[in-house]
């Protein structure tokens, strides 16, 4: 089942090269020749819609940008030595970098040669021998799930792309699994904080990798510097119009994300653009997830509109609906009006997208459709 990768598309020249999920071929020749177009001839640029479900957009890399980013991981994972292993796309930063990452220390990448499967890959690792390897949450459920043990070769998996809850990552660790959360974003070029693979399974006070500068603003909002960070950034207009805007080198990048930093130290916290009213009070959804994960672990909490509360949360589960709805009375005898669960909805799956993250955008029309009154 050994697969090393073919040349990938920005090994071909130094061209500009526009990557994107195969959905998004037609935006993707448009996007291209808008760029070409306003004199971005070189680089990379990775189609994203970030978690918010808006029109594509752009974020676009020199290549000396990402060798710097892919430079600075394998220092700070000491990865120097041995292949890796890639379940990930290519068009999607993650996987890029894998492949980034492996050219720079000589190292081979072993991918399947079909959709995730986490026997399938669980047996790559084994037949492969990689030392290294990245995943998405849903991946490391998979494996889980499975009762699936890693090979004894493996010596770290990055987990990124959202937060993995930690009943799920300890019961990864028992298995053999060693995983380690890590904290980016496509602007960074993927990494942006990482555990060390040394330490025990956490999700906070991420080291920030050695290229990067980074602040907080008064609310908290982190701000990044480094020569590794995106150079320009493609936004699609809802009429499907293209703006284009250039970021200079000496320009810190504002994020969205509502992060603590102590030292070089980074614990996310949570989105900044996710605060919504109910009955006249700001409430932050994904901070009711976080508590409400200690009594059901692996629920999602979404806010749909309401004529009278202005909004209203829902618990959405794959697994357990009557053992919720306890759950969600329970705690809504201690918890005061606009934080209490409205409404527990069970899906067989939840929607994702093609890395097999959450797709939020189409969670909360599903659960338009089923909820809003």
């Amino acid at each position: 089942m050994l697969s090393a990768s073919p040349i990938l598309p920005w090994e071909k020249s130094n061209k500009l090269c526009v990557l994107a999920a195969p959905h998004l071929a037609e935006w993707s020749e448009r996007a291209k020749s808008f760029l070409l177009e306003n004199g971005i001839s070189e680089g990379v640029a990775f189609a994203t819609s970030g978690s918010s479900g808006l029109p594509p957009k752009a974020i676009i890399f020199t290549h000396e940008s990402l060798n710097i980013c892919a430079a600075a991981a394998i220092q700070h994972m000491n990865a120097q030595k041995g292949d890796w292993c890639c379940p990930l796309p290519t068009w999607h930063v993650g996987g890029a970098m894998v492949h980034m990452r492996a050219a720079l220390s000589g190292a081979r990448v072993h991918t399947l040669p079909h959709r995730w499967n986490a026997k399938d890959y669980t047996d790559l690792l084994s037949t492969s021998q990689a030392a290294w390897s990245s995943l998405v949450p849903t991946q490391v459920i998979d494996l889980v799930k499975s009762e699936l043990k890693a090979p004894k070769t493996i010596h770290c998996i990055l987990v990124g792309g959202g937060a993995l809850d930690t009943p799920t990552a300890q019961k990864a660790r028992e298995l053999g699994w060693p995983i380690v959360q890590s904290y980016g974003m496509t602007e960074s070029g993927s990494q942006f904080a990482t555990a060390s693979p040394d330490e025990p399974w956490h999700s906070d006070k991420l080291a920030i990798l050695p290229h990067w500068e980074a602040k907080v603003n008064d609310s908290g909002i982190l701000a990044f510097q480094g020569k590794g960070k995106l150079s320009a950034r493609l936004t699609t207009q809802l009429d499907g119009r293209f703006s284009l805007e250039i970021i200079p080198q000496n320009q810190w990048w504002q994020t969205n994300d509502i992060v603590s930093l102590e030292g070089n130290k980074l614990t996310f916290i949570r989105r900044a653009d996710r605060l919504i009213k109910i009955l006249g009070e700001l409430v932050d959804p994904d901070a009711i997830q976080y508590e409400f994960a200690r009594l059901a672990p692996d629920v999602i909490i979404e806010a749909v509109p309401h004529h009278r509360r202005g909004a209203k949360l829902i618990a959405c589960t794959e697994r357990y609906l009557t053992e919720l709805e306890a759950i969600s009375d329970t705690w809504n005898t201690t918890m005061p009006g606009p934080q209490r669960i409205e409404r527990v909805v069970c899906y067989d799956s939840f929607p994702r997208n093609e890395m097999g993250k959450l797709d939020r955008a189409a969670l909360r029309a599903s659960l338009l459709e089923l909820v809003c009154e």
